[in-house]
């Protein structure tokens, strides 16, 4: 080869490596989560239930809910009061209301159902989809 075509093919691989780092990349969007308290109705009896959406369908690898403490951090030492997990392929979700199964997913520890939430207590909800995180905090509803 002459020199000036190992000049041209080496300023387009270095062209294509340049592209390739800028653009080639693509970004994880971060999970953004709405809590939302709705009014049900149930045996004639009124109680609201909370439901949670992403700004995005994900599959999501984990989901947890604690509660948070007054400095604002949850407590390891604290059980969740719902926590998932999923071991293969779950589908993606968008929505879903608190202690609703999630297809794909099933409780952390075998046979342990959500907790009831406290009202006026602080919790936090704590969602992953395989290396994208995302949470939000919510102050539980009385009955």
């Amino acid at each position: 080869m002459r020199k000036r075509e190992t000049i041209w093919i080496a300023i387009l691989l270095v062209l294509g490596v340049t592209y390739y780092h800028y653009f080639g990349h693509k970004k994880e969007k971060p999970i953004v989560i709405l809590a939302a308290w709705h009014p049900a109705l149930s045996g004639g009896v009124m109680h609201y239930v909370i439901s949670f959406t992403l700004n995005d369908n994900f599959k999501l690898t984990k989901l947890e809910v604690a509660p948070v403490d007054e400095d604002g951090k949850v407590d390891p030492a604290t059980p969740p009061s719902w926590n998932l997990v999923s071991e293969s392929n779950s589908a993606p979700t968008r929505a879903f209301a608190y202690g609703q199964h999630i297809h794909g997913m099933k409780p952390a520890l075998a046979n342990v159902k959500p907790a009831p939430l406290t009202p006026g207590v602080v919790y936090r909800i704590m969602i992953s989809a395989g290396t994208v995180n995302g949470s939000a905090d919510f102050t539980a509803r009385g009955e």
